[in-house]
């Protein structure tokens, strides 16, 4: 055998040592966690209907809830973890990203906007839905678009596009109030309460409050967006984020993606009784077909 010098072996010992650290350093935190801890933890939104809504108090349900059980399901198989449990937190527009960024939740599963901004701020899987930003105002009130709102007031969700939208039309010289509001449901209260004339959120979750509230208010005029809504996933997590992509893209080859969707948009959706009457959209529609990472870019019309 031939020996080294010492230093030579110092030296293959500090290499040894800088490959360790750097697999360690290239361990996927959240995947770490997931697997240590046996519990994955799922951010939602109380009054997002039909993506996540409270069916009860602490259990959620709705669209992006399913999707998320699949592939949490997917991940109990790829993991070799059977057992792992479920746990859900809310979080709303305004916190969402620093919930991930903190790991206090490794999945968002409600309505969330994959746009351009938040792709510095976090990871996404594919879209499964397109909304499109509308107005939602009293069944008595005349106005049908947001031009028409000059100097009234308009609830808009803290943190959301909603919220970008009102402010680009306000520094347009649209003069408007805007009010932050911490989800769809509240801005929808301040409307019905006269504390606000308007409220700007996606279009379908607008639709589902006007169908609770019957004929006290109504959601008026086109879409003011685009928006491809998707799973939000921490964004210094690649090997979590790849797991999610893959199971997400498989749910949509295999058309249980679909199968979901005629049943919180096309019948009578669980827990609510009423059907939203939806059918998918060409950009939806196209995603069921060919489903793929690609996404169409958020735009504002």
């Amino acid at each position: 055998m031939r020996y080294l010098p010492g230093l030579a072996w110092r030296g293959l010992a500090a290499v040894a040592l800088a490959a360790c650290a750097a697999t360690a350093a290239a361990a996927d935190i959240t995947l770490e966690k997931i697997k240590h801890t046996g519990v994955i933890t799922i951010g939602y939104r109380a009054s997002a209907a039909p993506f996540s809504f409270d069916a009860a108090p602490g259990k959620p349900a709705g669209y992006a809830i399913d999707i998320c059980q699949r592939l949490v399901a997917q991940l109990r198989e790829q993991l070799h973890l059977p057992s792992l449990q479920v746990r859900y937190v809310l979080a709303n527009a305004a916190e969402r990203v620093a919930k991930l960024d903190s790991g206090e939740m490794q999945m968002e599963c409600s309505d969330s906007t994959n746009t351009k901004e938040r792709r510095e701020q976090a990871a996404f899987a594919p879209a499964y839905y397109y909304a499109g930003t509308r107005l939602l105002v009293r069944a008595d009130d005349s106005a049908d678009s947001l031009a028409q709102m000059g100097g009234r007031s308009v609830a808009v969700i803290a943190g959301s596009t909603g919220q970008a939208i009102a402010k680009a039309r306000k520094d347009a010289g649209v003069n408007l109030n805007i009010i932050e509001v911490p989800n769809a449901a509240a801005g929808v209260r301040a409307v019905v309460e006269k504390r606000a004339d308007g409220t700007l959120s996606d279009d379908i979750v607008l639709l589902d409050q006007a169908k609770m509230l019957k004929d006290t208010v109504k959601v008026v005029g086109p879409k003011m967006s685009v928006e491809p809504l998707a799973i939000m996933l921490p964004r210094h997590s690649p090997d979590f984020r790849n797991l999610i992509v893959r199971s997400m893209l498989d749910l949509l080859r295999d058309g249980v993606v679909q199968q979901l969707y005629q049943t919180w948009f096309e019948n009578p959706m669980p827990v609510r009784g009423y059907s939203l009457g939806t059918p998918p959209d060409a950009l939806l529609k196209d995603a069921f077909r060919r489903p793929s990472e690609f996404v169409s870019e958020w735009t504002v019309m």
